[in-house]
């Protein structure tokens, strides 16, 4: 029971001396807004209330943090509240009259000013009475005995506050505490002893220290181990190059600004700590510092740093494998498909009025697959296609897919382009050339290729293993092409002859019937016109 005694004990007064200091900075938040309205607006009339307001308002809080100290929170009996209400009442109230009479004298000024003026004023107006209330509940206050505490008897709401948040702990059982993430931390002081003291308290808790006596020393460590640091404890005053020039090539760095960075100083001045955080610095703790306080804060951005780490791995393997996939759906589909579909679109049909289709078959290739191994087969098959994709890639043609030892490929899909016949022969020429070179070694490979234009369907189809396909006469006659064609020439129809007859040169074959398609003119490529 007397465990609980004194903790209750110590938040009910923690919990007067913030009901105390509440008002107060409230009154002397409003007051600075204030200045710095009435210096943006060029108003003169009243800033000296202002600064009066401001004065006393922080005497008032000092006068409270030194009766409501910690060594007297131990001492006091909570029965001697009242005690304590009429020795700080009988302390503040003349400063209290004094800040009440600049706040009305403000407020008569500001009558006739814009509103919210007028409203910020009566704020701090409210603030000073609720001051002087929370004064008389104290002086008056009855209460004895703190172990027959009894709420709903003693009907005091603060009490009832104060049991609020008692009866809201839960307190952690052993083995519960939470696990402390170690990281290395580099401290930047040109005071040795510093360095030392602050090392063994943080490798007693076991974290990597490293340590530099001057700016220049801490660059060269970051620069060096950088990626190995997870936080800096950094002095401002130093030699040579200063704690705001460090902390400036710090934050200014792509490879370090992610580096968190407290500041840890003797100068207390505002204007010190405005400029930390204007660099960029994390957080600003000025000396003497309080070693648990210290311990918490930096041990809280060690953690910080090492799951932003985490963080960062994961989101680069998450990266890669989003570039993995995207790659994968590039080497199905075409890339304006692929966004289409990444965009939701789950019906991909277009009708495209101009498009030559090429198809391409291996000679021989059966009867020579006897004689090579599964390895040896599929190798020699991908060499050669891995050509013909280069190939095709090279005349911006797309390629449909292969069958067996067959090669689809197409020019004008998915975006129309005027060239698209041109491009098909083009890559036609260059197949043939590349079979040639083949054959040159003794190979007994060969080539067919047949070429038709016109207009087809594309579109995406199936779930599982979906493909980007084409549908029409178009591609009919351009498989038909190539099956009834010569090998080692380029079969045509007469649309593709007559769209590049004044580049080649073509040799009649007269009409020929194609089943499923009837009797057409076709004809074979001879040589480029010169």
């Amino acid at each position: 029971m007397k465990e609980v005694n004194i903790r209750t004990k110590k938040t009910f007064f923690k919990k007067l001396r913030h009901n105390l200091r509440n008002p107060i900075n409230a009154v002397l938040g409003f007051s600075e807004l204030l200045t710095e309205e009435f210096q943006k607006n060029g108003i003169h009339k009243g800033r000296n209330h202002l600064v009066s307001i401001q004065e006393t308002g922080h005497d008032i809080i000092k006068q409270i943090d030194k009766i409501f100290n910690n060594e007297r929170l131990e001492t006091t009996n909570i029965g001697e509240i009242n005690k304590i209400g009429s020795e700080i009442k009988s302390i503040i109230d003349g400063q209290l009259r004094t800040m009440s009479g600049h706040i009305e004298a403000l407020m008569k000024q500001n009558q006739k000013k814009v509103k919210i003026y007028v409203d910020d004023i009566s704020i701090m107006h409210e603030s000073c009475q609720f001051l002087k209330n929370e004064l008389n509940t104290l002086t008056s206050f009855q209460f004895n005995d703190l172990s027959s505490l009894d709420l709903e008897l003693q009907g005091t709401a603060l009490l009832t506050e104060i049991q609020d948040v008692l009866d809201s702990i839960q307190p952690l059982n052993q083995g519960e505490h939470k696990e402390l993430i170690n990281g290395t931390i580099l401290i930047v002081d040109d005071n040795q002893s510093n360095i030392s003291l602050l090392r063994k308290r943080f490798e007693k808790i076991g974290h990597k220290v490293l340590s530099a006596l001057n700016g220049y020393d801490a660059l060269m460590l970051i620069t060096a181990e950088g990626k190995k640091i997870d936080l800096i404890l950094l002095d401002i005053i130093m030699p040579d190059i200063n704690g705001y020039e460090v902390l400036k090539f710090i934050k200014s760095d792509k490879r370090y600004f992610h580096i968190p960075v407290v500041m840890l100083s003797s100068l207390d001045e505002v204007d010190s700590m405005f400029r930390c955080f204007e660099l960029g610095a994390d957080d600003y703790i000025t000396k003497p510092f309080e070693p648990i306080l210290l311990n918490a804060r930096l041990n809280s951005y060690v953690e910080k740093k090492k799951l932003k780490d985490k963080e960062k791995i994961y989101l680069n393997t998450i990266r890669e494998e989003k570039d993995k996939s995207e790659r994968l759906l590039l080497n199905i589909l075409p890339a304006e498909i692929a966004e289409r579909l990444k965009l939701g679109e789950t019906t991909i049909a277009d009708k495209l009025n101009n498009v030559t289709i090429l198809f391409a078959d291996l000679v021989n290739f059966t009867r020579l697959s006897k004689k090579l191994s599964p390895s040896e087969l599929v190798e020699l098959l991908n060499t050669i296609f891995r050509k013909f994709d280069d190939i095709c890639d090279a005349y911006s043609m797309e390629k449909i897919k292969t069958i067996g030892d067959s090669y689809l490929a197409a020019s004008g899909i998915p975006k129309p382009i005027k060239s698209h016949t041109e491009n098909a022969m083009k890559m036609a020429t260059d197949i043939l050339k590349y079979i040639e070179e083949i054959k040159a070694y003794g190979s007994e490979l060969n080539i067919r290729i047949g070429m038709h234009s016109g207009p087809i369907v594309a579109g995406v189809i199936g779930k599982k293993k979906f493909v980007y396909d084409l549908w029409g006469d178009t591609v009919n006659i351009a498989s038909r092409m190539e099956s009834q064609g010569s090998t080692g020439r380029i079969h045509v129809t007469e649309t593709v002859m007559k769209k590049l007859k004044d580049q080649y040169n073509f040799e009649s074959c007269g009409k020929k019937e194609f089943k499923g398609v009837g009797k057409i003119n076709t004809y074979y490529l001879l040589e480029e016109k010169k």
